[in-house]
């Protein structure tokens, strides 16, 4: 049986993207579900956060049996979430980004998994590039003695999701946190609170869940032989600067959010001192293209991140 469309009132999994400006990787997207899912019922929610591309007509032009929500501004990645998740029925949630395709049995599989792990909360798979390039997608939680691993480039020697063996590991294990490309959820461990952490707008949004979730007495799960494409998660010297400033404000923000502010002073300290190491080496590789353009995210980033700690303390 073909994956099912959302006019079925049995619907087990609620799929929600959100779009903003990608409408051709939207619509592979939205193929990929429809050409290799199978066997479950299943709806689609889009959230198309103004778009001037014409994404929202054109999605609803090639799929009408889709959910669309137009917004008339950006809300964010969360809000954007949050909205979809109150129209969805499903008893599980994939949220996917738009510019990802699955595989065929992807998203079966992760269902399946999720449904007869009963602690799982939350699952990923592998992530692929466009080119079959592995991209890490698992997060550890923060903590000082990681960061300062990350600030001198030893990370990779102690840290598992560092490493690039673990993602082809032949049997699913726990995870602290899974990347938000391919994220499932089990909707009754929300415990009838909201989706997502809407004082991020985009990035840790995940890290926030998983860590809320945690404390709740659920779990992260990663499945390593279930795998999708993403077209995105490039490297940070292909990252717009406005969107790698976001991601360090997102950084200061999850760490006040759940730790005291001795600790969370401490985290934004130590991840300070990562970016201004990071800074320093990439002026060495400033003979490169990519090299440069780390150097200038970087180099602006290591002023900035004190100002967005100190202004997250004052907002709390």
């Amino acid at each position: 049986m073909r994956g099912t469309n959302k006019m079925n009132s049995q619907v087990e999994l609620s799929i929600i993207i959100v779009s903003f400006n990608v409408r051709d990787y939207l619509l592979a997207c939205v193929a990929s579900i429809k050409k290799n899912t199978a066997g479950i019922a299943y709806e689609i929610i889009i959230v198309d956060n103004n778009s001037s591309d014409n994404s929202a007509d054109a999605v609803i032009e090639a799929y009408p049996d889709v959910k669309l929500i137009r917004n008339t501004g950006n809300p964010g990645f969360a809000r954007a979430n949050n909205q979809a998740f109150e129209m969805s029925r499903g008893e599980f949630l994939l949220l996917l980004n738009p510019d990802t395709e699955v595989k065929p049995g992807a998203i079966e599989r992760v269902l399946e998994f999720i449904k007869n792990e009963k602690t799982a909360a939350i699952a990923g798979c592998r992530n692929v590039g466009s080119d079959g390039s592995l991209q890490k997608s698992i997060t550890r939680f923060p903590g000082v003695i990681r960061n300062l691993a990350q600030a001198f480039f030893i990370d990779r020697l102690f840290f598992p999701e560092r490493k690039q063996a673990t993602y082809y590991r032949p049997a699913p294990f726990k995870a602290d946190s899974v990347g938000g490309a391919f994220m499932m959820v089990r909707r009754v461990a929300l415990n009838g609170e909201q989706l997502l952490n809407t004082d991020y707008f985009m990035y840790s949004e995940e890290k926030d869940l998983a860590l809320r979730l945690k404390r709740a007495g659920w779990e992260t799960w990663f499945l390593p032989t279930v795998e999708i494409i993403h077209h995105g998660g490039k490297s940070t010297s292909s990252m717009p600067e406005k969107m790698f400033l976001e991601v360090q404000k997102s950084q200061a923000m999850f760490y006040l959010n759940f730790h005291s502010n001795i600790h969370a002073l401490a985290l934004c300290a130590s991840w300070w001192l990562v970016l201004i190491t990071h800074s320093f080496a990439s002026l060495f590789l400033c003979f490169t293209n990519s090299g440069r353009k780390k150097f200038v995210l970087f180099s602006r980033t290591v002023p900035a991140f004190p100002v967005y700690t100190l202004q997250t303390i004052i907002k709390k």
